[in-house]
């Protein structure tokens, strides 16, 4: 009863600090475009990217320093800069010039005074100048002759090793998510992975090279599955078709301070076909389902025409835990498993929806799989 009340009342509090922040910020930015928020306000879920969120959340430690290369609009960024709290720093890294005024934007409207933007390429060595296409959040550099000229723009590169020298920094945690130059950023990371060995969660394409894997591993680092767990070695021990991965990298010497450190196996906890869920619109339908305190992945397959739009999202009564929201022939290779945690035993609701279409003719199979990570420490975080 005691622990019900104390539970009451934070979130009480937690309810007037939004009311007396969004009037702060509405004061002061009334009327004014260039404050303009195209991420959720700092204590609102954010639901993007729930496998890299979560493996932030149990590596990042209040007062680190942090890096989050390739930051795009700031949805991770203001994500680890919660996390690191006022005596922590993170130092974000964009390359595309046409993003930058949205991610400053989101950083300036959302307070966050820990926060340093650079703009720049993230490369193996500093100080040259290269071709950058723009595709927005698939934007990249060393791009093929054949993209169209206007969609070309010049950017001077940046090697960490470099950058971090020159500003006494010694990194915690990087996140690294820039369309295939990984290979080549941590080529200029070097001496920080062999010297101060940080934890790294990278993106990885399983039909590219598997080269950012061998170099991450020759520094002495093992790696696994953001969104299975799993330890990797090459891209054929990812999820069964999947394209797009990203792997958390552990140095051997750190293991045992992670949830990495005990050997881990998915226990299938239950199952459920279409005809298990409840219509709650033309469009959505859900399933609730009564889980233990712990980390899980809800596995869904489905068949759809490939041009449908899929909203899956896993929520309880804190608010939503995690959400894929992307089109058929893009969520069915990268967006199949969906992790979330749960720090006590709580009623989830399994939510999908097909967007702008009728759900009942669009979705034509589908069954979810729910397995619990175990051997993975029970999280101790509120948020």
């Amino acid at each position: 009863m005691k622990n019900s009340a104390h539970t009451d009342l934070i979130r009480e509090l937690e309810k007037n600090l939004e009311k007396r922040f969004d009037f702060l910020q509405e004061r002061i930015v009334a009327n004014s475009f260039f404050f303009k928020r195209n991420v959720p306000a700092w204590y609102q879920p954010i639901a993007s990217e729930p496998g890299v969120q979560l493996i932030l959340r149990d590596l990042i430690k209040p007062g680190d320093t942090c890096l989050d290369v390739g930051a795009f609009q700031g949805d991770l960024t203001l994500v680890m800069s919660r996390l690191v709290g006022p005596k922590g720093q993170i130092v974000t890294f964009e390359a595309n010039p046409l993003i930058l005024e949205r991610l400053t934007n989101n950083c300036i409207s959302n307070f966050l005074t820990n926060v340093f933007l650079i703009h720049g390429a993230v490369w193996h060595k500093s100080d040259e100048w290269l071709q950058f296409f723009n595709n927005g959040a698939a934007s990249r550099i060393d791009i093929k002759s054949t993209e169209k000229i206007e969609d070309l723009f010049q950017v001077k590169s940046i090697s960490l090793d470099d950058f971090l020298a020159r500003n006494k920094m010694i990194p915690d945690v990087v996140k690294m998510d820039i369309e295939g130059a990984e290979k080549h950023a941590l080529r200029g990371f070097a001496n920080n992975l062999d010297l101060h060995k940080p934890h790294l969660v990278f993106e990885h394409a399983t039909n590219d090279s598997d080269e950012a894997l061998v170099i991450i591993k020759s520094h002495g680092y093992r790696t696994f599955c953001s969104n299975q767990y799993q330890e990797v070695h090459t891209s054929a021990d990812f999820l069964k078709g999947s394209e797009i991965r990203n792997v958390v990298c552990i140095h051997e010497s750190k293991i045992g301070g992670t949830g990495f450190v005990n050997p881990l196996s998915l226990v299938e906890k239950t199952k459920f076909k279409l005809s298990d869920f409840e219509k709650i619109s033309e469009s959505v339908y859900s399933i609730k389902t009564n889980l233990d305190a712990g980390r899980y992945i809800a596995l869904l397959e489905l068949s759809t025409p490939a041009d449908a739009t899929i909203s899956y999202q896993i929520a309880t009564e804190r608010g939503i835990q995690g959400q894929y929201y992307e089109q058929y022939c893009r969520f069915e290779p990268s967006c199949r498993d969906l992790p979330f945690d749960l720090s006590e035993p709580q009623t989830v609701n399994i939510n999908l929806e097909t967007v702008e279409r009728d759900f009942s003719s669009t979705i034509q199979r589908c069954s979810i799989k729910i397995f619990r990570v175990d051997g993975y420490p029970v999280s101790k975080h509120f948020i």
